[in-house]
């Protein structure tokens, strides 16, 4: 380790002094590398309170990050067992970015060192909320390859399992008004995004199964019988149809690297099967276990695993599985073999020749095709579904085709008539039955699923000139049916399949790319525009910058092309010839650029110029929603979920996002690039008037821009906040509130305007979109701001008191607050401020003196809440209970167990007074065994008291007809 130099604690206190600030606290931790720091930090308490995140109405959720973590990941190399007991420590927060760092740190450590932080680790998996989750198969890569097997097999088994469709409850009541609808086909997701799945299951499981291939196997065998669960109605879960060779048709090779979740799942469990069949010398009880297991498994996908695994495995360990399987088949005279189940045949009858089956065995199989198929079937089909006419020509080819089919796998052990007839079919057509003609479908069942008309190899082939012509030419939309499902050829399948061309094959080949540039003006739908974008944000994501002059230029020319006015009927989206419209390509290069300044992604300071252009163009251009007042979401105008759905509004925020960058690379920029752009937003002569949604976007971001130029926000701040258009002032002041929370500096700043709040609570409308309401956020700011000691709990200053004075007639304010302050303790843990402590005590007081129900019997929460003295929370309990019912008894009384062993008069003072409450309208259900926990103590006391009201307090219940509890009188 290097020679470090031990600080004193004058220097530590002289050093922390000066960090009051979060930006210096932010350099401070974020350049600290001595671990002699990590100890004497440890003991003022720097590592114990790890920032919760903020969840807003909109559904925003913000997600603070905390400075000290930084240093704990720069000395965890030096120190790591201090780290990982520091890190161990940490309460559970809901925050990712905070176990984002954790991960960081293990990601650093050996494989030993970094297995210990598995709680943690696990913890974060199952949060709602996730950050830069593909980072989990770099820790899975990493235990595998250290040999820490067991602690990535429990992280595995959270990574791989899918959450129910969103919508599973809507689509059940659906399908009982109409059981054959497409729209209730259930589709449940990965708990992490299907791209990080890919990455996850690619980068870390896979691995995992080469190494342990049975404990891999058997845990991918739950979770994709998990999964078919989560797909399938109540009313079909016996049955063995899973519908899997629709949605998955090849079992062990992926279509694309963009393939559905569900597949990559499937594909993974293949392939760890595979590898425990490859060891079958070595380790011969697990394949037969694994056969076991699969065979246990009830949904069709699993036998066709089987199947597949015996084709590619045919050996005397899988014969009589294999004999097994093509003696009970029952359907060779009716449908053609499915794909694996023909591979088995195949390569088995080619393995073992006449050994496999008898010819007995064989004549049965072959008679019983030659039986088939059913005429009146195919008529039905033909007539029925097709609409077409029945011809006995139409029924005789399909039946040859049917034999040739049924025969073909057979084809090495034929003999006799049969290899006579097989024979004589053969030579009838000069077509070629291959594996891919016992292919399924490759779409949903009953659905309308989008097929390509060509595949990505197909436009390899092409040279540039001729896919050029090609995409501008085809237009055909197509239209068929396959079983019971539709498919569509159309444009937007095949301009996927142009980026993966674009991204893996042209982008990188200077040549090609060159010629894509000088001839983009004949890309005649801006679809393909849109998909080139997207492939220069996936190289960029990799930090491939070698051509990002070129690729910016590109985004220049086409922000060149204005949004456009759209009438009611036009074509949705980018694919028309005739009447192109270029918004969702413009919305692209602001996705690219936002990818472009996350700082991770490190692209170079060179490139300042170009974004600050292409911001300006961005921020100022004309947009066609925002400007013409066309909601993306109808019916639920909110202007701060519309901020996030519109091309300029969101580049406003892209704009301070770059000024962040800018920082990143020199600590000292003022981002004069910002300012500028801003203030061509803000002055009367700007081309388009600053939208009520950018207004919501500058607010939500006004304290950013403060933390990169104070000087200039505070002068501005008329313009973000302007108190003489109201509707304005509106959106962008409830967007500040919700989406910031209490910072003492900007207080002083926006003093002004929080008075102003207050005299317009009623012109703060209601969110169409649920969650919390401004104004009781900006309650709960109120508080935070009285808890940091900016003003007094009451009197003419007491912004706090106002706010309540202003909200007397609506009272349910009141209780929110009081319940979201309680939620805020109960999450704060253990320790809190003594001087904070002390201002929520008053508050409570002072709350308590009103005695309004509609608040206190919000107290449950509160009851929990750990940074509160227990004596403290028990006594204002017991007098909350003197003034009203409070909610949810089941958690007061497990609370109440929880504090009994050493305050036993109080909480039988608290049962005895909800038993009280009780015994006049018997609304309560008290549970049994706290009841019998919290009676045997108080009976058993010495103090005659406690006593007292104990026996007070079962009498009250015996009442009620309790009788369960009548043993407690025998105790």
């Amino acid at each position: 380790m290097k020679s470090w130099k031990k600080p004193t604690n004058e220097l530590i206190d002289k050093a922390l002094r000066s960090t009051k600030k979060v930006t210096a606290r932010k350099y401070f931790f974020a350049r600290l590398e001595n671990p002699l720091w990590l100890q004497p930090l440890a003991e003022r308490g720097y590592f114990r309170f790890p920032p919760e995140s903020r969840l807003f109405d909109d559904g925003t959720v913000q997600f603070p990050h905390w400075p000290e973590l930084q240093y704990l990941k720069n000395v965890a190399r030096d120190v790591p067992n201090e780290v990982i007991d520091l890190v161990l420590r940490l309460p559970k927060v809901d925050n990712p970015v905070i176990y984002d760092g954790i991960l960081d740190i293990a990601l650093q450590l050996p494989g030993e060192h970094s297995a210990k932080l598995k709680p943690k680790i696990l913890e974060y998996a199952g949060l709602e909320h996730q950050w830069r989750t593909h980072r989990y198969a770099d820790m899975l890569a990493n235990w595998v390859k250290n040999n820490q097997l067991s602690t990535a097999l429990e992280l595995s088994k959270i990574l791989v399992m899918f959450s129910p469709d969103p919508q599973s409850e809507e689509k059940q009541k659906r399908r009982k008004e109409d059981p054959i609808s497409w729209g209730t086909l259930l589709h449940p997701l990965p708990r992490i995004g299907p791209s990080e799945y890919t990455r996850i299951m690619a980068d870390g499981v896979l691995p995992f199964a080469e190494k342990a291939p049975y404990e891999v196997a058997c845990l991918l065998i739950d979770a994709t019988a998990d999964m078919i669960r989560l797909r399938t109605h109540p009313e079909e879960f016996d049955k063995e149809e899973d519908h899997s060779e629709t949605w998955c048709n090849l079992l062990s090779k992926p279509d694309s690297e963009h393939e559905r979740p569900e597949k990559t799942l499937v594909h993974t469990l293949t392939f760890a099967c595979e590898k425990v069949f490859e060891n079958l010398e070595k380790s011969p009880d697990a394949v037969v276990d694994l056969d076991r297991i699969l065979r246990k498994q009830q949904r069709k996908i699993f036998k066709r695993l089987r199947h597949h695994l015996y084709a590619q495995y045919p050996n005397e360990q899988t014969k009589p599985w294999i004999q097994e399987s093509i003696l009970t088949h029952e359907d060779y005279g009716q449908w053609k073999h499915s794909y694996e189940f023909q591979q088995m045949i195949r390569r088995a009858c080619e393995h073992f020749g006449g050994a496999l089956l008898t010819k007995a065995e064989r004549t049965r199989i072959f008679d019983t095709i030659l039986d088939g198929p059913s005429k009146e079937n195919y008529r039905y089909w033909v007539v029925g579904w097709l609409g077409e006419e029945f011809t006995e020509a139409r029924f005789q080819e399909r039946q040859q085709r049917f034999y040739r089919m049924q025969f073909t796998p057979f084809a090495s052990v034929l003999f006799g008539k049969y290899k006579t007839r097989f024979q004589e079919l053969k030579e009838a057509t000069n077509d070629q039955i291959s594996d891919e003609a016992y292919l399924p479908s490759k779409v949903s069942v009953g659905s309308v699923s989008k097929r390509s008309p060509r595949s990505p190899e197909d436009l390899e082939k092409f040279s540039d000139e001729k896919l050029l012509d090609f995409i501008n030419e085809w237009e055909k939309e197509d239209e068929f049916s396959e079983g019971a499902s539709f498919i569509e050829i159309n444009i937007e399948t095949l301009a996927n399949v142009f980026q993966t061309v674009f991204r893996e094959s042209i982008i990188s080949d200077p040549t090609r790319f060159k010629f894509w540039m000088e001839n983009r003006e004949k890309i005649e739908r801006p679809i393909y525009i849109r998909m080139i974008t997207y492939a220069m944000q996936a190289h960029v994501k990799e930090k491939n910058f070698d051509q990002l002059n070129k690729w910016l230029t590109f985004c220049e020319w086409v922000l060149s092309h204005p949004d456009q006015a759209h009438d009611a009927d036009y074509r949705s989206g980018d694919e028309s010839k005739e009447n192109s419209h270029w918004s969702d390509s413009r919305r692209a290069i602001g996705d690219f650029i936002s990818v472009c300044l996350e700082k991770d992604v490190e692209v170079p300071i060179t490139a300042r110029g170009q974004f600050a252009k292409l911001l300006e163009m961005l921020c100022t251009q004309f947009d066609w929603r925002l400007d013409e007042n066309r909601p993306r979401i109808l019916n639920q105008y909110d202007p701060l979920t519309e901020s996030v759905n519109n091309t300029r509004s969101r580049a406003l925020e892209d704009l301070v996002k770059f000024g962040f960058w800018l920082r990143h690379h020199d600590s000292d920029t003022h981002a004069s690039e910002v300012t500028t752009i801003l203030k061509k937003r803000f002055t009367q002569e700007t081309d388009y008037r600053l939208t009520l949604p950018e207004y919501a976007m500058l607010g939500k971001n006004y304290l950013s821009i403060c933390s990169l130029n104070e000087s200039w926000a505070i002068e501005h701040k008329s313009d973000f906040f302007p108190q003489n258009r109201l509707l304005e002032w509106v959106a962008a002041f409830s967007s500040f509130v919700l989406c910031n929370g209490a910072v003492k500096p900007i207080f002083k700043i926006l003093e002004n305007d929080f008075k102003f709040a207050l005299q317009h609570l009623s012109d703060f409308k209601k969110r169409d979109r649920g969650g919390h309401e401004p104004i009781d956020v900006l309650g709960e700011r109120l508080f935070n701001y009285y808890l940091l000691e900016v003003f007094p709990l009451e009197g003419p200053k007491s912004l706090l008191e106002q706010f309540y004075q202003q909200t007397d007639k609506k009272q349910e304010h009141w209780a929110n607050l009081f319940n979201n302050i309680g939620h805020r303790l109960w999450n704060t843990g253990k320790h809190l401020n003594p001087s904070m402590k002390n201002r929520v005590k008053k508050f409570f007081d002072w709350r308590l003196k009103c005695e309004k129900p509609t608040e206190l019997r919000y107290f449950t929460i509160w009851l929990q809440a750990e940074c509160l003295e227990t004596e403290w929370r028990l006594n204002a309990y017991s007098k909350v209970l003197d003034v009203c019912k409070v909610e949810d008894w089941g958690l007061h009384l497990k609370t109440l167990c929880e504090m009994l062993p050493n305050h036993t008069a109080k909480v039988v003072e608290c049962f005895f007074k909800l038993t009280e409450q009780n015994k006049n309208d018997n609304s309560i259900y008290i549970q049994t065994e706290e009841a019998k926990a919290i009676l045997k103590v108080g009976l058993d006391s010495s103090d005659e008291r406690v006593q007292h009201k104990a026996e007070h307090a079962l009498n009250n219940l015996l009442r009620e007809g309790r009788f369960e509890l009548l043993d407690m009188d025998d105790r």
